[in-house]
Formats: structure tokens, C-alpha cells, sequence
């Protein structure tokens, strides 16, 4: 690889942007702090794992024809469909590697949402709650949550960013800032074609790095009564210029972005499985991060959902989905633990997999294409835990609506309920209030106010068992 220098890494606005970094740069004005936060109900988080990975299949699988098989007048004649479980059907054609590794995952097909398009769908994903126009600006990514509650159990060593994401800028509504939390606890965003271009500082480029970061410093400290007149905007910022410099200094921070050919070629040479396998990476040398998002865009087929000669439809889609997927839970499940030995990253990581929703059920659209559908889809849990091989919730025979919930409540599960237990797999409490906001109003890390009311805010405990 050919070795880069500062100027190669990011030598504008406009480069930041694209390796990533758009959170940091959208980040809220209005940042608190200290913050002003108390428990709210009783709970008791597991703390079963030690990272989480979401993997977002962004813009709406269809249900019906991937993890809630329904034979129906739309289906292709060639899916190839048999059982993989008892309660489980899947194709072979679509999912041929996914399949074997179906007895790792738990499978909820309840689940509803309150959105049923896009843009409103993926806020909802990324923040754990409805939009709200008049308080949008303040409200933080779940993975800002999290970088903000696990920054006490940093460890020295510790130079990754607490939050990353991939390809989170192909979403609709992009990848969130921090709302109301300072720039610090933003999300690296990594644009997976751009990062594997290089990202190697060699000794004489680390020189100069820290004889510039010197050079800054002293000219801030002469600087300092002007600077002061900023106040926390400016010791945010300050933080993480500080954390980036330490992260370019870690050798393993340009050994996470290296690919081998076979690895690009298992996880099937597309944007989604460079994204993969950076994941991997970045959660196997175990630098610090502890929440990452991957973005799968591009499901969203009203038009030619099955036409092998349209450009993009869902057989695409579901090759990418499956090599990229699957190959990242084989390794993550062989891979030994650097904090354990004894266990693979698998089992300290929950690994959840899902859309904003899913798509109609029956016969296809007039454009031969399926439309958005809230009513039912699933989500995919493994690792950290959690009991593979157990299908939960039931929906009728067409998968329109929910039979069985598949969980303690008789509400359908909702992504709030999906947030509640990456959070308390972490160890967070996922009731707390920060009282101190900007609008002066109430932020509940799960909100408990639903489209039509009050909805349960527990986490999915049945995906252990």
C-alpha cells in the first residue's frame, strides 16, 4: 500500500466529509453539559455484551419472501424454499449461506412500526423514536447515547471512536448528529469506498503530525483569553481534534481498513461487504468502539421487485445481503475475544439485523413491485447471549397481521423495544431522563409516548430464551 501523508488524508472540508466524520460536523449548537440525568423505572440492564453491531437493511426488505416466508400470488417461482427450523422457511436461492447460520439467530417477526415511509422510518431507527419537528435538532443517535454512557469505561488504549457507522450517509435522513450531547460522542461516519484507499501514516508523516499538533498547541495556549470567549463549543471541538491525532498515531487504526483479496471476494466486492468487513475489523481490534451501524441501502422496490432485467431488485439486493452478512457472522463466531480469550467476539457482541419496516404482503403492485407495510416485519438477533434457533411471534398466512407477539406483552414489539435491548445488553438503563435540555423538555432514552399513547419501553427478553 502506498504510504500517505497528512496532506493525502484529509486535505479539505470537502475529504472529512466523504471518509466520514458528517455527524461530528452537523452536530448540535446547543450541546449540554454536565448533564442533568436521574433513573426513571426499575430496571436491571444485563450487560451481556460488550459491543453491539447494527446491521440496517435500509429501505424495506420484503418479509414475506425472506425471515416471514408466506407463499402468496407474488411470489417468484424460483426461490428455491424450504424449512430451515421448525417454524422456519427460507429460500435457497435468496439465502444460501444465511440459511447455515440461521441456528445462531433468534428471530422476531412481530414486530410493528409507527412509520410507514422512509425518510421518518430511518430517524426512527437512528434516534429510537417518532419525529418530532419542533424538537429534532436536539435529539441525539442512539449511538450517541451510548458513546456518552460508556465513556467511563474507556480504557487508556482506547483511540477508536466509541461510535462508528458505514455508509450511514446512503440513509435518508443521513447520519444524525448529537442533538443536545457535545460533538465528542459523534459518529464517525466511514464512506467504505473511500477508506480502503489508504489510510497508512508513515514515520515521517507521525513526525510531522505531532510537530504540528505541538505547534497548535502553543498557539492556543498564547491564544487562550480569546479562545475562552467560545467556551465548551471550543473544548469540545478541541477533544476531538485531540482524539483524532491519537487515533491517526494507533497502528492498528490503518491495519483495520486493510482487505484482503479473498476477504473482498467472500463478503462479495460490494459496498455493503467492504462495510462488512471494515466492521469486523474495527470490532476485532478491539480499539475502543463499542456501537457500530451499517447501512444496506437501496431495498426500497415499489417497481420490478423480482425483474431480473431492471437494475436493481431484490435479487440483487439479497446476493449482497447474504455474502456480506453471513460472512460476518462466520468470522465474528470464529474469532477469539482479545478481551477473553475464551470467547469469540460473537459472544460478546449482539448482532441485530433489520429494516425500518417491511413491505406488503399478497399479490404485487400494479408496477409489479411491493409497497411499505408497518403492520408486521422481523428482525435478527444473534450473539451476546442470545438463544439461536428460536423463531418468536406469528403472523397470519399471508404475513399481514400478528398472531402471536412472541414476547411478555400483548403489544407487538416496536423499535423502541429493539433499542431497549441493545441498551441494556450494554449495561445502560434504559429508562433514564435528562431533565437539563435545551427545549426544557424531558429526554427518556426510551420514550414511553407512542403514536396513539403509551407503549411498554421493555427490552425483548424472549431472544434470550
Amino acid at each position: 500500500m502506498k504510504t500517505r501523508t497528512i496532506g493525502d488524508l484529509f486535505p479539505s472540508r470537502r475529504e472529512l466529509l466523504r471518509l466520514g466524520g458528517a455527524g461530528l460536523l452537523s452536530a448540535s449548537v446547543d450541546a449540554i453539559w454536565p448533564l442533568d440525568s436521574r433513573a426513571g423505572a426499575r430496571v436491571a440492564p444485563r450487560g451481556n455484551a460488550r459491543n453491539v453491531l447494527f446491521f440496517e437493511i435500509s429501505g424495506a426488505v420484503s418479509h414475506v419472501e425472506s425471515f416471514d416466508f408466506k407463499e402468496n400470488p407474488g411470489t417468484p417461482r424460483d426461490l428455491d424454499v424450504h424449512k430451515v427450523g421448525p417454524d422456519l422457511s427460507m429460500s435457497r436461492l435468496l439465502f444460501p449461506r444465511l440459511e447455515k447460520q440461521m441456528h445462531r439467530f433468534a428471530v422476531v417477526r412481530s414486530l410493528r412500526s409507527h412509520e410507514e415511509v422512509h425518510f421518518r422510518g430511518q430517524y426512527y431507527v437512528q434516534t429510537g423514536r417518532q419525529l418530532n419537528v419542533a424538537f429534532a435538532r436536539e435529539i441525539p443517535a442512539i449511538g450517541s447515547v451510548i458513546a456518552m454512557e460508556l465513556e467511563p469505561r474507556r480504557r487508556p488504549e482506547d483511540t477508536f471512536p466509541t461510535y462508528m457507522s458505514f455508509n450511514l450517509d446512503k440513509a435518508f435522513p443521513g447520519a444524525l448528529s448529537t442533538g443536545f450531547l457535545p460533538p465528542r460522542f459523534s459518529v464517525v461516519d466511514i464512506n467504505p469506498e473511500a477508506a480502503v484507499k489508504g489510510m497508512k501514516l508513515d514515520d515521517k508523516a507521525v513526525e510531522l503530525l505531532q510537530e504540528r499538533w505541538r505547534l497548535l498547541s502553543r498557539l492556543k495556549e498564547a491564544e487562550r483569553p480569546r479562545l475562552a470567549a467560545y467556551g465548551t463549543q471550543m473544548a469540545s471541538y478541541d477533544s476531538f481534534y485531540d482524539t483524532a491525532r491519537r487515533l491517526l498515531e494507533d497502528q492498528r487504526w490503518p491495519a483495520a481498513f486493510l482487505i484482503r483479496d479473498e476477504d473482498r471476494k467472500r463478503y462479495g466486492n460490494t459496498a455493503v461487504g467492504t462495510s462488512a468487513i471494515l466492521a469486523r475489523n474495527v470490532l476485532t481490534s478491539d480499539g475502543g468502539t463499542r456501537y457500530i451501524h451499517i447501512c444496506h441501502p437501496g431495498w426500497d422496490h415499489h417497481v420490478q421487485i423480482w425483474d431480473r432485467k431492471a437494475s436493481s431488485n431484490h435479487y440483487v439486493l439479497c446476493a449482497e445481503f447474504d455474502a456480506a452478512f453471513s460472512s460476518l457472522v462466520e468470522d465474528l463466531a470464529t474469532t477469539p475475544s482479545k478481551a477473553d480469550p475464551n470467547r469469540t467476539v460473537l459472544d460478546e457482541t449482539l448482532v441485530v439485523a433489520m429494516s425500518e419496516f417491511g413491505r406488503t404482503p399478497g399479490a404485487l403492485n400494479n408496477m409489479a413491485g411491493r409497497d411499505h407495510y408497518n403492520r408486521c416485519f422481523p428482525a435478527l438477533f444473534a450473539g451476546a447471549g442470545s438463544k439461536g434457533g428460536l423463531v418468536l411471534g406469528r403472523t397470519d398466512s399471508e404475513g399481514a397481521k400478528c398472531l402471536e407477539t412472541g414476547w411478555s406483552r400483548r403489544d407487538q414489539p416496536r423499535i423502541e423495544n429493539v433499542v431497549a435491548t441493545m441498551l441494556s445488553a450494554l449495561g445502560i438503563d434504559w429508562t433514564k431522563e435528562i431533565h437539563n435540555t435545551p427545549s426544557g423538555r424531558t429526554y427518556t432514552y426510551v420514550d414511553p409516548l407512542g403514536a396513539n399513547g403509551i407503549i411498554p419501553t421493555d427490552e425483548i427478553a424472549t431472544i434470550y430464551g
